[in-house]
Order: C-alpha cells, then structure tokens, then sequence
C-alpha cells in the first residue's frame, strides 16, 4: 500500500469520526472498516478491508491498546512521539504482513527486550583487552619513571663528586707548591663537570628533543597512560571470568581448607487462580578443596535421596558408597581437584511436581476499576510452614506515569521502580510466624492485565530435600576433616501469570 492511499484512509477517518454522528467504535465504508478506540485525546486506529473478521480485529485492537502505556510514559501525544520507535517494534510484533499474530504482553515484551548473548561476551572481551592495556600502559609508566630517577640520582651523585675533587685541586695548587706523584693523579678523576652536565641533560627532563615528558608537572602514570589514548573505564564484573585466587584466599581467611555447598533452585510458575502450572526444584553438592591433604575424602550425607527426588551422581564416584549417604571417589587413590576454580559437582538432583503444598507461598492479586482509578489489592499467604523464606521481594508491573499511592500495607515496605515500572514490596521474612500479609495501592485506570506477571525472589537456609552433609571423613584412614557447610535455596524464576497469560 503507497503513502498517499495511507494518508488519505486516515484523511477520510478524521472527517468522519469529526461528524460526531457515530455512537460505536465502528465505522464501515464501501472500501474499508475503521475500528478506534479513544485514549484520552488520540485514537488508537485499526483499519481492515470489510472482509475481515471483526472479533480478531477487536483483540488486536485491544492489545494494541494495551501496549501503549507499556512503552510509554503517558498517553499524551507528546509521550507517544518520544516512543515511537519501541511502538513500532511492540505493534510489529502484534501484526505481520496485515494478519494478527496471536501473542501475549509478556511475549512482545520477550521480544522487544532481547539481547544478544554474543554481543554481550564481546563487549566483555573488549574490555577486559582495553583495562589489561590500561594496567600495563600504567606500568610501564611508573617503571620508566622510577628509571628516570635513578639516573637523575646517579647524575647528581657524580656532579657532587665531581665538584667536591674540583675543589680540592684548585685549593691545593693554590697552597702548595707540592706536586702529587703521577701514579696518585691517574687514580683522580680528571672528568670534566661540563661534560657530565651535557649528558646529563640530554637524558633529563629538559631536554629540548620532542616526546613525553615523564615526571613533570601533574604529570606521572596518568600523563602516559592518557597520551597513549587509553580511556579510564570504569571496572566491570565479568559473569564469564572465573576467579581462581582471590575465592581461595577468602575461604582460607578462617583456615578453611574444605568447602562443601549444597543448593536449590526453585522454578515456579502460578495461574491467577493460584494453581500450579510447573513447580522444579533442582538441587545439587559441590566440593572445593583448598589443600591436597583434604582432597581424598568421603561425605557422609543424610542420603540417598528417594523419590519424588530423582538424582544423578559424578560417574567417578562410587554408587556403593552412595547407597549408604556416602560420596566418594571409587579408586581411594584418587583425589578431588584441588583450587577453588575447580569446584566438583558430586551429585545433582530434580523435583517436578504439580502438588499445591509445596508452594512456599501464595499470591492473591486483584485488581479492579473504581471510577477513573485502578485499585490493586495484594495478599500474602502461606502454604507450605517448613519453607522460611527470607529477603522476599514481590515485584508487580505497574505501568504508570505516576508512583503508585499506597493506601494500605500492614508489613513490609514498598519501593516503586520507575524505569523498570514496578512496584517492589519486600519483606524480611515469610514463615509460620508471619504467614499473612496484605498491600493496597492506588493508580490511574489500567487494564488488569496490566499488573501481571508478577515475580518473586527470596533466599531459604531450608532444602526441600532436607539434604545434610554431616561430616566428612579421610578416605584411607577414616578420620574426620573440618570443612565449612553452606546451605541456601534460591528462586530462579518464580511468577505468578495473569488470565489472558495463562496456557
């Protein structure tokens, strides 16, 4: 379709929507069907051939009109002008070609907000490349500068020197008649002081030749470093770089030369009704030896686990062993990998389960519509006792313009995250002591769906396998080692979804 066939459709829009004759949403011409909605002083406009099908027209309408104020600040045509471009992205995603693609929110939100992995260990590598060059530029500076003084010290050495058996010629042949033997004045340095000085100053900082000048005036490493044309960057942490030294010298702060970690991930996804729709729990041991004295041992657990656990253990270990909750190498010979680059993975383990208790705990969102206000009402409760979860933060888009007012909050504090556009309520601990907890708050009108998915993150010192590690015992003789247990249970992705997100 040209421009010019555009242009006048929407021409022809303006003139009839303008007559303020048409009660509906819908205006139908011989060529072409208009379906709008109003929002605040602009429309947001769908304009399909009168043979399409109306009730997809509608839904494309309506999640277009949903997508508006997920990208942008307002909807005034100001906010709309200053994201067109991530508009344009999101309805592109919606629509292809003229026909509706059939996606959610959250999937265009997925979409848009893609990176790419391999862009981002590029930009890793690069600079990790520009600080390694930054450092040895750095380097390099301060050991030339510190040869520049030693030779300024030598040469003022020599010139103190040379002045003092000056002097003392000159004082002697001016009060004496006596001549030295010849073999005492070939001991004497006879070198001329000019001479010294020229050299001197040919190699020191006045020189006239033309190049840097190291040690001048606020000059020093940062002069050398910035004439090389090397920015100063801010120090980035490397998720790929694997830190070999400093995590040793840590852990062997305390004397530690054993580290055992056993940990959890929960992955969790709820329907608005509070149903499960995938609970997994992944588990795993990781041994780090810090000395080749601790590295033959065994690790007498609480194990093996039993369904609905199911568990893989490291082929070099001994399956045996493991029948009776212990985890060793099969040939007692044989040690763990000694540093702490080299943690071992001993036994991994995975939980599937649809079962609601298990469920740390619930999420009730409501949202509803009171004249021109969205009023959401959040509830906290808990359904599973043997889980205490603490650092709890509860993350609920909140796509406004304004923070949202908060009318009510009985635990907890919130705290609104404009640039993410999320309301994070956080609490300290979730356990049977403190099983409830509610929130309100106040926005202007939205869609509901508008408030979902929400996202949980806590920490837990409590395993849903109950696996315990009790102590660790020397492979050949059986004495015990002392090792350092940490125990913890993380979410990885924890949500609860919303009706029109729901399978």
């Amino acid at each position: 379709m040209k421009r010019i066939r555009i242009e006048g459709l929407l021409a022809g829009f303006s003139k009839l929507v303008g007559k303020g004759k048409n009660k509906h949403t819908l205006i139908e011409t011989d060529d072409v069907r208009y379906i709008y909605q109003p929002l605040e002083d602009l429309y947001v406009l769908l304009i399909t051939n009168p043979q399409s099908n109306i009730m997809e027209d509608l839904d494309t309408l309506r999640l277009l009109s949903k997508l508006i104020p997920q990208y942008c600040d307002g909807t005034t045509e100001k906010d709309v002008s200053s994201h067109l471009y991530e508009l344009v992205f999101a309805f592109d995603e919606v629509v292809s070609n003229g026909f509706k693609e059939y996606v959610t929110i959250q999937q265009v939100k997925t979409y848009t907000t893609m990176d790419s992995h391999e862009e981002r260990i590029q930009n890793i590598i690069l600079n990790s490349k520009m600080n390694e060059a930054k450092e040895a530029a750095r380097t390099k500076a301060k050991a030339l500068e510190m040869q520049k003084r030693d030779r300024m010290k030598m040469g003022a050495s020599e010139f103190d020197m040379s002045g003092m058996r000056g002097m003392g010629s000159s004082s002697l042949e001016t009060h004496t008649s006596h001549t030295p033997p010849a073999g005492f004045r070939d001991k004497i340095d006879v070198t001329p002081v000019q001479e010294e000085r020229n050299e001197d100053i040919r190699t020191g900082p006045a020189s006239n030749a033309i190049g840097m000048v190291l040690g001048g005036p606020g000059g020093g490493a940062d002069d050398f470093v910035k004439q090389l044309g090397i920015k100063e960057a801010a120090p980035e942490v490397n998720p790929f770089e694997v830190k070999k030294a400093a995590p040793a010298a840590e852990e062997l702060k305390d004397g530690t030369m054993l580290l055992v970690n056993v940990s959890e991930t929960l992955n969790l996804q709820l329907g608005a009704d509070g149903g499960v729709q995938r609970l997994e729990v992944k588990g795993g041991i990781k041994v780090t030896c810090f000395s080749p004295d601790v590295s033959r041992v065994i690790l007498v657990t609480n194990g093996p686990l039993k369904r609905p656990f199911m568990s893989r253990m490291q082929p070099r270990l001994d399956k045996k062993k493991w029948a009776k909750g212990g985890l060793g190498l099969k040939d007692a010979n044989k040690a763990f990998p000694t540093g702490s680059a080299d943690a071992l993975t001993l036994i991994t383990w995975k939980l599937t389960s649809k079962d609601e208790s298990l469920v740390p705990f619930t999420i009730n969102c409501w949202p509803s519509n009171e004249g021109s206000s969205s009023v959401v009402a959040v509830e906290m409760g808990v359904s599973n006792e043997d889980i205490v979860c603490k650092h709890v933060t509860i993350s609920i888009p909140c796509p406004s313009s304004k923070a949202p007012q908060v009318t009510s909050l009985d635990d907890g504090k919130t705290n609104f995250l404009s640039r993410e556009k999320v309301l994070a309520w956080q609490l300290d601990e979730i356990s049977s002591e403190n099983d409830q907890a509610t929130l309100e708050f106040k926005v202007p009108k939205m869609d509901p769906s508008s408030f979902f998915p929400i996202e949980v993150t806590f920490t837990s010192s409590t395993l849903y396998s109950k696996m315990k590690v009790k102590k660790v015992i020397q492979a050949n003789d059986g004495k015990e080692v002392d090792f350092k247990l940490t125990s913890a249970l993380t979410t990885g992705k924890y949500t609860i979804l919303g009706e029109e997100e729901q399978d």
